[in-house]
């Protein structure tokens, strides 16, 4: 159990430094302030904030 933990926090680690969003802070926030609201999956949040992020305009390049 312990290892499992420890390849949890060190992908949201890795996610976080390369600038992916963080899911399991997602589902946190959104059962506390949308729980009538239906849950993005994984994949849906991911391209969600993709489009977000380059489609906004506060992004003009990828690096």
């Amino acid at each position: 159990m312990a290892f499992r933990e420890w390849m949890r926090r060190a992908s949201t680690e890795i996610k976080t430094i390369f600038g992916m969003p963080n899911y399991e802070r997602y589902l946190e926030h959104h059962r506390k302030v949308h729980p009538d609201q239906p849950v993005m999956s994984e994949r849906e949040y991911y391209l969600h904030c993709l489009k977000e992020r380059y489609e906004s305009g506060k992004v003009s390049r990828c690096c």
